[in-house]
């Protein structure tokens, strides 16, 4: 009889135990869901895996992604930390200003991946959009696009993977570089533009005139990969992609060079403007390099069957009424050295 009841008494505990550790899961997971901070950079798809039963398959993917965003992460950290009344609110806005002197304010690239937001891509070379890298787009949505010249959003012309196709022959042939390549190449400038919301095209263009698609080569000052980044410059956006070693892997050299393209884009006030900022004449002259860039553009854009919606005297008439030294100042600050470094 007492061995029975001891059984019993143990039966008891243990069921007891078990519900105990239920509802701490439970309540766990309904923190976890109910987590504002958490609900803004989770992936959504990742909620009904949590609301789910499969802990022990999504347990390392959920610690994988919140120790790399913790880490790589300032707004995600800073919220969690908020959460625990560690640190004091904060503001946040969605679009950079450009008028701050330095790039303090400006928040680390998100761990994510490529697409996202955007639905599925068509891409000439698929297998791109799953490569494991961060997205550009937290750091480049925070320049609005209000502050964009118009002529360097998004065209839309290479929407289709045949337009692609086209301009992927296109460029293997006239630089010479294998057709794989640039289909590569061409499918990275599609999610990268809509990453950062500005003309794949563009970034064609300026890889063209760049780097004539050599992703390897290196400039005598520094500037590195398919749009000669000054990773010397620049070095705090490749941590995301594993450091500067980084400049010379497309999926990284395309997102830092296209977001540097928009930011100096949004603080010339043109499209010109920004081109000349990016090739580091912003007061000077740059060599012919804007036209040539915008001559690059141009004939894609023509070749697909767009239209050019300006000519470029036309465009450098315009931009000459801007304030270059405005630019300048801009441009020095974003670099971070003052008017007086040599």
């Amino acid at each position: 009889m007492k061995k029975s009841l001891f059984k019993l008494h143990e039966q008891a505990a243990a069921k007891a135990r078990s519900q105990a550790r239920r509802d701490r899961l439970n309540a766990f997971k309904e923190n976890l869901v109910s987590n504002n901070a958490l609900k803004k950079y989770l992936p959504k798809n990742l909620y009904s895996v949590i609301q789910s039963n499969k802990w022990i398959q999504t347990s390392a993917v959920v610690t994988v992604f919140l120790i790399t965003g913790i880490a790589v992460n300032e707004p995600l950290r800073n919220d969690l930390l908020r959460q625990i009344n560690l640190i004091d609110e904060f503001k946040s806005a969605d679009a950079f200003d450009l008028s701050q002197p330095e790039e303090s304010g400006m928040r680390p690239v998100i761990f994510s991946y490529p697409g996202r937001g955007n639905g599925k891509l068509s891409l000439v070379e698929p297998s791109v959009q799953h490569l494991p890298v961060p997205s550009i787009a937290p750091l480049a949505n925070q320049i609005s696009n209000g502050k964009i010249d118009p002529q360097a959003l998004d065209s839309r012309l290479l929407d289709s993977p045949q337009n692609q196709a086209k301009i992927a022959s296109l460029m293997a042939e006239k630089y010479k570089v294998d057709l794989q390549t640039l289909k590569s190449y061409v499918s990275h400038a599609v999610i990268v533009g809509k990453e950062v919301s500005i003309d794949p095209v563009l970034i064609i263009a300026v890889m063209a005139i760049e780097s004539n698609f050599k992703a390897t080569v290196q400039s005598p000052v520094g500037a590195q990969g398919l749009m000669q980044v000054m990773t010397s410059v620049h070095a705090n956006k490749f941590i995301p992609y594993g450091g500067v070693e980084a400049a010379f892997k497309p999926e990284a050299n395309i997102r830092v060079g296209a977001y540097i393209l928009k930011y100096l884009i949004a603080q010339a006030g043109s499209l010109s403007g920004g081109l000349r900022s990016y090739v580091g004449a912003s007061t000077n002259g740059d060599g012919g390099y804007a036209v040539k860039v915008l001559n690059e553009r141009n004939f894609l854009t023509s070749y697909l069957g767009g239209s050019n919606p300006q000519d470029n005297n036309d465009i450098e008439s315009a931009d000459s009424t801007k304030s270059q030294q405005n630019q300048s100042q801009g441009l020095l600050k974003f670099l971070g050295m003052n008017a007086t470094d040599s």
